[in-house]
């Protein structure tokens, strides 16, 4: 088990596929959709060849593909100093959050999360680019939270970080701490 603070991983790899239920779900509805208009099409008797028709059914295909790989190849890797997000189908990028810059962690679970047994931890940061970090559909979600939750406080008691906020004069900042 990883110690708050350390560099140990506390998880690595991909949110369980229940993450994406609703992408998953909404390209199998648009199949299912598809497939019920070629159906309405073929008793109207309009001249269309049913096997014509019949390929309505693959509408939602490459968008159920898409939505696997784009899940499947959403990494993460979790440690006691930082949170890293790897994304991309057809190019890749690695964000990295430093745990000193975390302001506040919370945890959820909607009606569905509890049901397929997901949770939801949103990390809120002083990061510029991405304030706000969720983490849905990781494995042992509780137990990261509280993990997490730790390291966040002990990266913040032992990296005594000091940001510069736009307008301020470094020799302020320098008065202040010290």
């Amino acid at each position: 088990m990883a110690q708050p603070g350390s560099g140990e991983v506390m998880y690595e790899g991909i949110a369980k596929h229940s993450a994406s239920l609703g992408s998953y779900l909404k390209w199998a509805l648009a199949s299912v959709l598809a497939g019920g208009i070629a159906i309405f099409i073929n008793t109207m008797d309009w001249g269309a060849p049913g096997w014509a028709l019949g390929l309505f059914w693959l509408v939602g295909i490459p968008g159920l593909l898409w939505t696997y790989l784009v899940h499947t190849s959403t990494k993460f890797k979790v440690t006691g100093r930082r949170v890293e997000t790897e994304y991309g189908v057809l190019s890749k990028t690695v964000d990295s959050l430093e745990l000193w810059r975390v302001l506040d962690v919370k945890y959820g679970q909607s009606f569905v999360d509890r049901m397929f047994g997901n949770g939801m931890i949103t990390l809120v940061s002083t990061d510029q680019s991405h304030p706000t970090l969720e983490l849905h559909g990781l494995p042992e979600h509780r137990a990261l939270f509280e993990k997490l939750r730790d390291a966040v406080q002990d990266a913040r008691q032992t990296s005594r970080p000091m940001e510069i906020v736009p307008g301020q004069d470094l020799e302020d900042m320098v008065e202040l701490n010290g």
